[in-house]
């Protein structure tokens, strides 16, 4: 077993050499800096000595030099070698010694995989969930959700990270969204984060209730009938653009949307801490393409009438399948357009209108 993990350890350095490229310069530190305090074992409100973590980074930098174009290696385990991306297989092995592995690809189809401690599976319709513990593998990517093909992964170490990193971030700390949700708890986020050691039951609180919402996140875009298509062909042939970012936001809405995703969720829960929170932390597109749920939230908060955030769901659900509609027939006629055309035709077609 040593020697996987040491392996899986190697293949790890050669994705996050293949990903560094990807992120904007503040994503890249913000991922650095989870990289290494994972690394350290420190907790995600625990910050390393400046110059080690300087040194650090020279380091990783030094090693991920030269891997770039390097493919991940082949994996030894009980006598043989398996491909990295046999997830199936490979856990087949693992999961009785209590351990999962997830392989895939992330943005800009760099590949990604990670190993970890399996804490519980569980059963959700007809997709398996893996909750993971600590791990012994992972890069730069740190997802704290993903799915691959019928299991589903969540990661609880980068979702701690996640959660600290979103809640300690100065400039989101006076969104209104955010004080609603930590107010609805009775938790001050002042104290929250000067003090996080006094506040680890509350802590644990949010991040049981948005892991929840993240399985049911990647149900939802399991079970999403839209861009089924679409999203492969924009994936392989627009990397890196400002179309691909808009067809992934596209993807993520529906999947939260549908009836089995996380906002339905939250609503049968009638959760307003969660909603609120999904609306102080919505990325990029999000707030243009669901402009639907932030005045039905305002109206909640007035009437406390559920209703309203029922239809806004609704209607804008109904709104962005007819949006994934449109863009599979646009994709169908301009197929044999080069992808520099491609791409300027859907952003004019799709992305120009949002005011972007």
């Amino acid at each position: 077993m040593n020697d996987f993990i040491q392996q899986v350890q190697f293949n790890c350095q050669i994705a996050a050499a293949g990903q560094v490229g990807f992120y904007s310069l503040c994503g890249m530190l913000l991922r650095m800096r989870q990289l290494y305090k994972w690394e350290q074992n420190l907790l995600p409100w625990q910050e390393g000595d400046p110059k080690a973590v300087l040194d650090w980074i020279e380091t990783q930098e030094e090693s991920w030099s030269g891997l770039e174009e390097t493919g991940l290696q082949d994996l030894p385990l009980n006598g043989i070698r398996l491909d990295p991306f046999s997830v199936s297989e490979l856990n087949d092995l693992l999961l009785p010694e209590g351990l999962a592995y997830g392989a895939g690809y992330t943005h800009g189809l760099a590949p990604t995989c990670f190993l970890g401690e399996l804490w519980e599976v569980q059963k959700r319709r007809d997709l398996t969930v893996f909750i993971l513990g600590p791990e012994l593998a992972r890069d730069l990517d740190g997802s704290p959700a993903m799915r691959q093909g019928q299991i589903i992964y969540l990661r609880t170490e980068p979702l701690a990270f996640y959660l600290w990193d979103n809640l300690s971030d100065p400039t989101k700390q006076n969104n209104f969204f955010l004080k609603i949700a930590l107010a609805a708890q009775g938790i001050d986020l002042t104290s929250l984060v000067n003090r996080p050691e006094e506040y680890q039951d509350q802590f644990q609180t949010l991040l049981q209730a948005q892991g929840e919402a993240m399985i049911h996140h990647e149900i939802g875009e399991a079970l999403e009938p839209s861009l089924q298509k679409t999203f492969a062909v924009i994936i392989g042939r627009l990397p890196h653009t400002r179309v691909e970012r808009y067809v992934r936001a596209l993807k993520d809405t529906l999947a939260d949307l549908n009836d089995w995703g996380r906002v339905q969720h939250l609503l049968e829960q009638r959760n307003l801490p969660g909603l609120a929170l999904l609306l102080a932390w919505r990325p990029g597109f999000y707030p243009y393409l669901v402009p639907e749920l932030e005045p039905a939230f305002w109206a909640l908060q007035k009437s406390r009438d559920w209703n309203v955030m029922h239809q806004a769901r609704q209607e804008a659900l109904e709104r962005l399948r007819r949006t994934a509609a449109e863009l599979d027939q646009v994709l169908a006629e301009l197929a044999e357009k080069s992808d520099e055309e491609l791409a300027t035709a859907l952003d004019n077609r799709f992305i120009k209108p949002l005011g972007l």
